[in-house]
C-alpha cells in the first residue's frame, strides 16, 4: 500500500473521531444543568427567634426549572461573648418557599440560657436550571 494511501486513511480516520467527539461532547452539554445560589446568615441572640428570607437565583425566569432550599445551625466564631451554646437547642422552626415560589424563607428559635453566645443560621436557596432553556 502507498504511503499516500495510508496517510488518507488515517486523515479521514481521525476526522471521523474529531466529529464523533464533537457530537459527544455536544450531546453532553445539552444534557447538563446549571445550578445556581444564594446565601445569607443571620445572628440569633439567646431566647430569640428570627426570620431571614433569600431570593432565588433567576426565580421564575425558566419553567423547566427546580428549586429547593435549606436552613443550617452554625457554631458561634471563635472568640464570641458569653458561654457555649448548645447547638441542639436552636431549632429551625419553618423553611419553604415564599411569595410565589421567588423566596426561600426560614424561621429559626435559639433555645438556650441567657448569657451564652449567638448563633449563627446560613439559609441557601437553590436554583438547577436544565439546559437548553424552555
Amino acid at each position: 500500500m502507498a504511503a499516500g494511501a495510508q496517510r488518507a486513511r488515517h486523515n479521514a480516520a481521525a476526522a471521523v473521531g474529531a466529529v464523533a467527539l464533537l457530537l459527544a461532547t455536544a450531546v453532553a452539554i445539552a444534557g447538563t444543568s446549571i445550578v445556581k445560589r444564594h446565601s445569607a446568615a443571620i445572628v440569633i441572640a439567646a431566647g430569640q427567634t428570627r426570620t431571614l428570607t433569600v431570593p432565588y437565583p433567576d426565580a421564575l425566569k425558566y419553567g423547566n426549572a427546580r428549586y429547593s432550599g435549606h436552613a443550617v445551625v452554625l457554631a458561634p466564631r471563635l472568640g464570641a461573648q458569653g458561654r457555649p451554646p448548645t447547638l441542639a437547642k436552636v431549632k429551625i422552626l419553618e423553611a419553604q418557599p415564599v411569595l410565589g415560589g421567588s423566596e426561600f424563607q426560614a424561621r429559626a428559635r435559639n433555645g438556650n440560657a441567657a448569657g451564652t453566645a449567638v448563633v449563627r443560621v446560613s439559609v441557601t436557596a437553590t436554583t438547577i436550571e436544565p439546559l437548553p432553556h424552555s
